[in-house]
């Protein structure tokens, strides 16, 4: 029953996404599983023998790892939005509307739609790596193109092209994560990647604004430039390939997480007694285990970590893109895909309204005022991440209270703190420019904008991935494609809405959408588990 409240499907651990996380120690370690030290937290997923598994990666090696993509994130995150305080100075240079200017937004948005669409499918047949190096080529070229046509149609060249580039920084870096890091380090590292993400969108604007207030526009792009060069340089020599092949069988391992879910809790064992052949291979695949290789591999040498191209063994064909797309009949990732899109809109809204409310009367901002209001959106990302990044004490607390037993769901309920916020912020952000009122409003508006979107954003992605371990790669493509294209809408029409709606009709309609679509996480934490129990057999089905 989709909507029930079946108290069997509580204790069912053969769901999508639901996982024994916690058991006893000394059964832990008689059971001959990995765990976190000494500690109660079973290691998911259970790392393999071979050497060249990142999960076996030592700790300094996958910091290292995860550092470069922090910065790459956070140069292509400023790469693609640092036109905010210069965005009237480039409608005028260029003798165009603002909502001309929105074009190039959209066309952004759009690219990085597509971008997104097929970066995965490429990392999953050539590896991350070679992903990332030609993302951060295409960063330098998209900032060549705009510092050498000094035209409207210049600038729609670069728009379409940094949209290409930033697919993976929306869409890889939490799968990379999930190469690396375990099931209960998740909430801490995609709360920082929410954090590089804020502090991109936000460092961007601030620093284009002194740049142009001193050096003229055009170096916003002769900087990218030398940034991007340098950060390709350390990727060439420092950045590893960490796509690694995992299978899905190990009857042995099975076996051993029903033990633990039966010493936890004394009224699963009728349950699991009832647990049939399929729904037995179906726990084994929620433990992504690895079955031990005959021969244990050597580790691989230095040069040939510096390849740019790991080939693999994944089928990619024009299909393939296509049949990514199939995982929107998640409920799960649906929702994800809605509440994202939803957040990126806010992020757009600031982008191509700041200059636009502050550089007019009463406050007759410089641009680079304008971009001091970025420092409100940093101060508003950091307390998200910190924030975000707490999520998995509070999953482990949820956790231990269910018997051990870990849902993606107990992350939800985060989310009330944030989500009022937000609909506070876009008040504050709207209607503080309209009244004139001092400009620390629409600033502290900025900031609840900030944490919201940061959080949201964060504790959403974290779900989708942890419902369906499987197949994060194709989950994350489909949740940046529906993303971005609502972001292209928004963008292109935003202008068009102000104009004809108004200031407080536009704010008070984007509060009613924020608190509706976010607010919608209560049917997710009442019948998410049902509606993963639904999806069951895709699931189990899906490549």
């Amino acid at each position: 029953m989709l909507f029930g409240r079946d108290k069997k499907i509580k204790t069912d651990i053969s769901v999508p996404g639901t996982t024994v996380l916690v058991g006893k120690a000394a059964e832990i370690k008689l059971l001959g599983l990995h765990e976190e030290g000494d500690s109660e937290i079973i290691l998911f997923p259970q790392p393999s023998a071979d050497p060249n598994d990142p999960l076996n990666w030592p700790s300094w090696r996958k910091h290292l790892h995860f550092g470069i993509l922090f910065f790459f994130g956070l140069i292509l995150a400023a790469a693609s939005n640092f036109v905010g305080p210069i965005y009237t100075l480039l409608a005028e240079i260029y003798n165009v509307s603002l909502s001309q200017l929105n074009t190039g937004g959209a066309l952004e948005f759009l690219f990085l739609a597509f971008s997104c669409l097929f970066c995965q499918p490429v990392a999953g047949k050539l590896g991350r790596r070679a992903v990332y190096l030609f993302s951060t080529l295409l960063t330098i070229i998209s900032a060549v193109v705009f510092v050498g046509d000094k035209t409207y149609g210049g600038y729609l060249g670069y728009s379409i092209l940094i949209g290409c580039a930033v697919g993976p920084i929306d869409s890889l870096i939490e799968v990379s994560i999930t190469d690396i890091f375990f099931l209960h380090q998740h909430g801490k590292y995609i709360g920082i990647y929410s954090l590089t993400m804020g502090l991109g969108s936000a460092f961007g604007p601030f620093i284009a604004g002194y740049v142009t207030q001193n050096l003229g526009y055009l170096w916003c792009g002769y900087l990218l430039i030398i940034i991007a060069g340098g950060l390709l340089l350390v990727e060439a020599f420092l950045l590893e390939e960490s796509v690694f092949k995992r299978t899905y069988e190990s009857p042995e391992l099975e076996d051993k997480l029903l033990e633990i879910v039966i010493s936890n809790t004394s009224h699963v064992k009728s349950h699991t007694a009832d647990i049939d052949p399929a729904t037995k291979n179906n726990a084994v695949v929620e433990l992504d285990s690895v079955s031990e290789p005959a021969t244990i591999p050597r580790p691989k040498t230095y040069i040939e970590l510096l390849r740019p191209f790991t080939i693999t063994d994944t089928r990619f064909t024009p299909m393939t893109v296509v049949n990514t797309l199939k995982v929107l009949r998640y409920p799960a990732v649906l929702w994800c895909s809605i509440v994202y899109g939803i957040q990126i809109c806010w992020l757009s809204l600031i982008t191509v309204s700041e200059s636009e409310f502050f550089m007019a009367p009463p406050y007759l901002f410089s641009a680079n005022s304008v971009g001091l209001l970025s420092m409100a959106m940093v101060i508003g990302t950091v307390i998200g991440g910190a924030y975000t990044s707490c999520s998995d004490m509070v999953q482990l607390y949820f956790t231990r209270k269910n018997d051990g037993i870990f849902e993606p769901e107990f992350r939800l309920l985060m989310l009330p703190i944030p989500i009022f916020l937000n609909v506070v912020g876009l008040f504050m952000y709207g209607l503080g420019p309209y009244y004139g009122v001092h400009w620390i409003v629409g600033a502290i508006g900025i900031v609840f904008i900030a944490i919201a979107l940061c959080c949201i954003s964060g504790l959403s992605l974290n779900y989708v991935l942890e419902c369906y371990p499987k197949q994060a790669s194709a989950t994350m493509t489909s949740v940046l494609f529906v993303r971005n294209l609502m972001g292209m809408v928004f963008t292109w029409v935003f202008q068009y809405w102000l104009d004809n709606v108004g200031v407080i009709g536009t704010t008070s309609m984007l509060a009613a959408f924020c608190l509706v679509i976010n607010g919608s996480f209560i049917i997710i934490y009442l019948w998410g588990k049902n509606f993963r129990k639904y999806t069951q057999k895709w699931y189990e089905n899906a490549e």
